[in-house]
């Protein structure tokens, strides 16, 4: 893989498989990167988002202008603070409250239970970001409904990344949700535990010239039209065209499923992306694949896992001992690296999509399906 030119369009999924994350890599054009959510290799705990950008040759110091946090699941955030450092030029977003100074007594009193190993690895994650933002003098830029978080517009490229979601709704209820943390910290034992991060992902709209892309981050489909998805299909006033790419949300689950959204934001025979979630219940299920595959036959996934199980590598005697004495069930999630990258000239009119697929990346088809 090699850097790309100042008018190529690319965006670039990486997923790990079972369970581990994914990220999204996309250069608008220009040398102007941005960064969706950050995973790591859980061999090496270095963010794959960051090893990426290196390994094809980008000044990540300088070209990177926006990395986006679209919610705090481990499988959205971990190896971001690295990736943040070493993007110096960038802003960081993440959902929007707007009582940040309670949100931020909130994450700095979380993290101090780390010792106690009760806290969770995206407190750190994200205690660590503020740190460096706080570090550099510089601000954190909060993502809500139609808000633009980066624009360009030089040398004919046109670009505006904007934020779709969470709703005003779903931000005053954070607001809410904040206040009663606090009330009821209570034991210092106590993990802080926020409810429902997936009402609050951020929804990505990428417009560049005539292209448009949709990255669906985790967001779900709920009966309340204040929040999820009913929320961009009936009030936004950002989206002017259909996308003709689209990261289906949630690993393809049914809950980030409406057929609305493929009606009226997705171009007829778009690509769609997805990475695989293979923890607890496995995704996406064999129905969703038959029900993208019916809007559109240029659907990939980082992997395709047939099943949990894998040769379980080699541990210390008495943890292997430990293990079956206690949790004798306990499956090992296999690592399934996969990339797909998909690429476009600016100079064009017409939107002419190249798919690459690396490592296990996979098209989805009707015969590989009937092997889940």
């Amino acid at each position: 893989m090699d850097l790309p030119s100042n008018n190529i369009l690319e965006t670039t999924l990486i997923g790990t498989g079972g369970g581990y994350g994914e990220s999204i890599v996309l250069h608008l054009g220009n040398q102007n990167w941005i960064v969706v959510d950050s995973c790591v290799d859980p061999k090496t705990n270095n963010s794959l988002p960051l090893e990426y950008l290196k390994s094809i040759g980008v000044k990540v110091e300088k070209d990177v202008k926006l990395i986006i946090c679209t919610h705090w699941h481990d499988d959205h955030i971990l190896g971001i603070s690295k990736l943040f450092e070493a993007a110096k030029n960038a802003v960081l977003s993440i959902t929007k409250t707007s009582d940040r100074k309670k949100f931020l007594q909130l994450v700095e009193l979380d993290y101090h239970k780390v010792e106690s190993n009760s806290s969770i690895s995206s407190t750190i994650e994200l205690k660590n970001c503020i740190s460096i933002a706080n570090n550099r003098r510089g601000t954190i830029k909060t993502a809500s409904e139609d808000r633009v978080l980066f624009s360009s517009n030089n040398s004919k490229i046109k670009i505006e990344v904007i934020s779709l979601s969470p709703s005003d709704f779903v931000v005053h209820e954070f607001n809410e949700e904040i206040s009663t943390l606090m009330k009821d910290f209570g034991n210092p034992n106590k993990k802080i535990v926020f409810n429902t991060p997936n009402d609050k992902s951020v929804v990505i709209l990428v417009k560049i010239n005539d292209h448009r892309i949709l990255l669906g981050s985790d967001l779900e489909v709920t009966d309340d039209p204040r929040k999820g998805w009913l929320c961009i299909l009936n009030k936004s006033q950002c989206i002017d065209a259909k996308s003709t790419i689209f990261k289906i949300p949630h690993h393809g689950s049914s809950t980030g499923y409406h057929k609305r959204i493929w009606d009226e934001l997705i171009a007829e025979n778009a690509i769609a992306k997805l990475t695989p979630w293979n923890r607890g219940n496995k995704l996406p299920k064999k129905d969703m694949l038959e029900k993208y595959l019916n809007h559109t036959p240029r659907l990939y996934s980082t992997s395709l896992n047939l099943n949990n199980k894998s040769k379980p590598r080699k541990r210390d005697r008495s943890l292997a001992k430990a293990i079956n004495k206690f949790n004798s069930s306990l499956i090992e999630i296999k690592y399934h690296l996969g990339i797909v990258k998909c690429s476009a000239n600016l100079n064009t009119q017409n939107v002419i999509w190249k798919v690459n697929l690396h490592d296990e990346a996979i098209q989805i088809t009707a015969n590989n399906i009937q092997k889940l």
